[in-house]
């Protein structure tokens, strides 16, 4: 009887120690972008998480379950194509179109993220932006957008989920 107990009690020691990495390993999908007025322009850092980047554009060249810089850097057109089409920023009911400018890579407390550099010309400055989101809905439900905006009237915050794509801001 002792012994069984003690193997019941090593068992559910050793699954107890494996939570905290289960838990880590199945990270919810998130992204993270900042928008900063600027005259007539909207700059923006978008930091997308490179394993959500690879589900989504399939980034692994050779196959060998690592994303290279090379193998990032190659797809930039794609990148740059794939996330700026799923984000539409707008003033005054009309868009304003977003250019890429550079990709770098940042490491954040759950891996490696594509950090995507643009900005998006508006007619004239803004007083007030809406922001349209979807990245990765198509592929993750539960995926989840945060947004950081400084304006004039100083900084605001959303998140944006599938059910959740658009919001309206007040620049100042």
């Amino acid at each position: 009887m002792r012994f069984a107990f003690r193997a019941l009690g090593g068992a559910l020691l050793f699954a107890l120690a494996l939570l905290p990495a289960a838990a880590r390993a199945h990270k919810p999908s998130d992204s993270t972008l900042a928008l900063r007025a600027e005259g007539n322009e909207l700059v923006g850092q978008w930091d997308i998480a490179v394993r959500d980047l690879d589900l989504a554009l399939g980034l692994d060249a050779d196959a060998d379950a690592r994303i290279t810089w090379g193998e990032l850097r190659a797809q930039r057109t794609n990148l740059f194509a794939y996330a700026l089409s799923r984000l539409a920023l707008s003033a005054g009911g009309t868009r304003c179109p977003s250019a890429a400018r550079e990709l770098r890579v940042d490491r954040h407390s759950d891996g490696a993220y594509a950090v995507l550099d643009f900005r998006a010309d508006c007619a004239a400055k803004p007083r007030a932006i809406e922001v349209e989101y979807s990245l990765l809905f198509e592929l993750d439900a539960q995926h989840r957008g945060l947004l950081r905006l400084d304006g004039e009237s100083g900084v605001q915050t959303a998140i944006f989920a599938s059910d959740a794509r658009a919001r309206r801001f007040e620049l100042g």
